[in-house]
């Protein structure tokens, strides 16, 4: 029993250091080498569980100790290195990675992700470039719910992101032979296939594993069908590859007895399996998911060349371990639960293997795999793909014995014959065009939830565990029907909040995005920034808070004014959320549909015990486009919270008339958004000795070029007694006002710190 338990305390050990908010001294780490030998001694177990700690705990200081050091931020640096991967060109940014030469600076970076903007530059794979690069630290946005970038980063071994300065130190070294550059080369292949552009993303997909080229609506489109896991390369295709590679190795061996010598089957198939697997997994550039998947074929070749008896709870545990060991930080991240909840599932069944007609257990395995990811899905706030038993029992075969086989047998024929690899390549992606047109006429219907429709609260993510482990117990087991009055008690849980009002300011970088909550409504001030590369907050950020919020209706939508930082997310939410009403402050704020109706001065309305009121524009002549932000000051009890976008001194004078009348009926601003992020031009004195807010929120990216907030703005707030806050530095700032009227502040960066912030 203690054996079969080290690798999952191993990994424990590894997995936990990812939720400590800092790391111990080094002297005290190495105080745990000895505990947990002398631990050993008495029970193993634990031993395995400090040393695991040890292992990630060293992990981290040697991570964090080549990136790039807080003084450098913003430093031009000349470096030389190799450009590995794949490049992504959006727009007039080609997005790449530059492994550094040793040599290239005194610090102790490794590997840059860069942006290099212009329409001439096309850095390749196997590249060696010199360049001047300006450089910063990794760093992503702080949310609840939202993706953690800067993790991210941190598990690909990046130093430092940043972008190529124009320089005439910028050349071309040499041209190195690369595995990335035979993939690059094969994406060029299967770009002249004669398919539609759909099916040549999803071919690259699925044989070089680039996903770069897959346009955001189709990726959404099969996510809510549960198919995208067959359409890129994952665990199920490098486990199908290497059970074929085992069956042909297997096949040979016996061929070869018949005809020469006696040679032994099982290992003969273990090696061409572990061949066949290494070889795909290299075809797509061995990424973390590959890794993962490689790992998890290595334990099963173990446990199959072992002399011994090796249980599969002791495989799948060594395979944890081993994902543990390479990516310490796997745990953060949705993929790991997706594909060890498979594995673990499809595990449970192996007693049933030879006991279910193969036709049933197909069928049934479909429908365990749907129940049993149903609670990481709600966890992570990804859509639950109803039809996906469905889907999956037609498109796993297609897709796994025949387009996946058509698109490797293509790279294999191409240096014997490329007029026979582009047939193959043609067949495969005709397959996936009629694929995607037929899957295209499926719909969720619009009274299924794509979401959990509860906010993630411990009792939510208890009654769901309990209910998936009572569905999935074996027949004969008393209990299992015990899952149906606790999936009905699911929809009796209070959805309401518990406080009377929330409002939390997002962290979005350089932009802004509010979201008001009384108790039974919801309220969207701005979307934040959208990009050229088809990022933007709206559904980056914005969609997720409110799903893990379990918000599954938006009440109104306020766009201030038709800035990008302000704007840009407003498409990619509307993806997401159809708002009731929609008010804008500039005359056009986005080409979609419906149409907002104009922000004007004297709108309000009441939820809650909560009132609303518009105080700006007044009309819609203002030559500044700023100046038409949607002023809306929100009041509870005698707190007022003012979000004024980005309005300048003028019209912050035309204001004081309404707010001094507000401070004249004993109004207090608790809460004020800096008008425009803390620029110069906003922010009168006037302004500030009226309102005299409590507390004052700078909504600025960290370290920007802008330079939000003015240093002069920030003493001016200081000196009249504002407490002054910023989501650069402290992440999603959420305020919380009590039936008594008190508040208080959290901070999203020190709530969920973690020791790489």
């Amino acid at each position: 029993m203690s054996r079969m338990l080290s690798p999952y305390l191993f990994a424990t050990g590894i997995f936990s250091v990812a939720f400590w908010s800092q790391l111990p001294p080094l002297w005290v780490i190495l105080l745990f080498v000895p505990a947990g030998f002398l631990l050993r001694r008495f029970w193993a177990p634990p031993s395995f569980l400090l040393l695991g700690m040890v292992y990630g705990c060293l992990w981290g200081y040697d991570t964090l100790g080549h990136q790039l050091p807080d003084e450098f931020i913003a430093t031009d640096f000349t470096v030389i290195g190799e450009v590995y991967g794949i490049p992504v060109r959006d727009g007039r940014r080609v997005q790449f990675n530059l492994r550094l030469d040793e040599a290239s600076t005194n610090l102790k970076l490794r590997k840059l992700r860069l942006s290099w903007y212009g329409d001439q530059v096309s850095p390749q794979p196997g590249q060696v470039w010199q360049l001047q690069v300006r450089l910063r630290r990794p760093r992503g946005y702080v949310n609840p719910g939202g993706f953690d970038y800067q993790a991210w980063l941190i598990q690909q071994g990046f130093s430092a992101t940043g972008y190529v300065r124009a320089s005439p130190q910028n050349r071309l070294i040499e041209q190195r032979w690369s595995l990335d550059r035979l993939r690059y080369q094969l994406q060029q292949k299967i770009a002249e296939s004669h398919v539609n552009d759909d099916a040549q993303a999803l071919m690259s997909a699925l044989t070089i594993g680039d996903r770069s080229l897959i346009s955001k609506d189709l990726w959404y489109r099969l996510s809510l069908l549960g198919v995208i896991h067959l359409l890129v390369v994952s665990g199920l295709h490098i486990g199908f590859v290497a059970a074929m590679g085992y069956g042909t190795g297997s096949l040979l061996a016996r061929c070869f007895t018949l005809i020469c010598q006696p040679v032994n089957a099982p290992y003969t198939g273990a090696v061409f399996s572990l061949v066949f697997a290494l070889s795909y997994s290299a075809l797509a550039g061995f990424s973390l998911p590959t890794q993962r998947a490689l790992i998890m074929v290595m334990a099963a070749l173990v446990a199959l060349l072992a002399n011994r008896y090796i249980g599969r709870t002791m495989i799948f545990g060594l395979a944890l371990a081993g994902v543990a060991l390479i990516d310490p930080l796997a745990i953060m991240g949705a993929g790991f639960w997706l594909s060890f909840g498979a594995v673990a599932g499809l595990l449970w069944l192996v007693p049933a293997v030879n006991q279910v007609q193969k036709w049933r257990l197909f069928i049934r395995v479909q429908w365990l795999m749907f129940l049993l990811l149903i609670l990481p899905l709600a966890f992570w706030q990804l859509p639950v793909a109803w039809f996906s038993p469905l889907v999956n029992s037609v498109a796993i075969p297609w897709v796994s014995f025949l387009v996946v086989p058509l698109c490797l047998l293509g790279v294999v024929i191409i240096p014997i014959s490329p007029a026979v690899a582009e047939w193959l390549w043609w067949l495969a992606g005709k397959q996936l065009e009629w694929f995607v047109l037929l899957t295209g006429g499926l719909t969720v219907p619009a009274w299924l939830p794509l979401y959990s429709p509860w906010p993630l609260t411990g009792l939510s993510l208890f009654l769901m565990s309990c209910i998936a482990g009572l569905i999935l117990l074996p027949r004969g087991i008393p209990g299992r029907y015990l899952a149906i009055p606790l999936a009905v008690a699911l929809f009796y849980l209070p959805t309401g909040r518990q406080v009377p009002l929330t409002v939390t300011v997002l962290d979005v970088g350089q932009g802004l995005s509010i979201v008001v909550q009384t108790r039974r409504h919801t309220l969207v001030y701005d979307t934040g920034p959208g990009y050229a590369g088809g990022y933007d907050a709206g559904s980056a950020l914005v969609a997720p808070f409110l799903r893990r919020q379990g918000v599954t209706g938006l009440d109104t939508l306020v766009v201030s004014h038709s800035d990008n930082d302000h704007a840009g997310g407003v498409a990619g939410l509307l993806r997401h959320y159809s708002p009731t009403v929609w008010l804008a402050g500039s005359p056009a704020v986005e080409e979609t549909a419906p149409v907002p109706e104009q922000c004007r001065a004297g709108q309000s309305w009441r939820w809650d015990d909560v009132d609303f009121r518009i105080l700006h524009p007044a009309d819609s002549r203002q030559k500044n486009n700023n100046n038409h932000s949607c002023v809306l000051a929100i009041s509870y009890l005698d707190q007022v919270i003012l979000l004024p976008g980005d309005i300048d001194a003028s019209v912050e004078h035309r204001l004081l008339p309404q707010l001094e009348q507000m401070t004249a009926d004993k109004k207090q601003f608790a809460l004020l958004i800096a008008p425009h992020h803390g620029s110069k031009t906003s922010s009168s004195k006037q302004f500030l000795a009226v309102i005299r807010p409590q507390q004052v929120v700078f909504s600025a990216a960290y370290r920007h070029h802008f330079g939000h907030p003015a240093e002069s703005v920030v003493q001016r707030y200081l000196m009249q007694g504002s407490t002054v806050l910023n989501t650069a530095e402290q992440g999603a700032l959420i305020f919380r006002w009590q039936d008594s009227g008190q508040f208080s502040m959290t901070a999203q960066r020190t709530q969920a710190r973690r020791y790489w912030f």
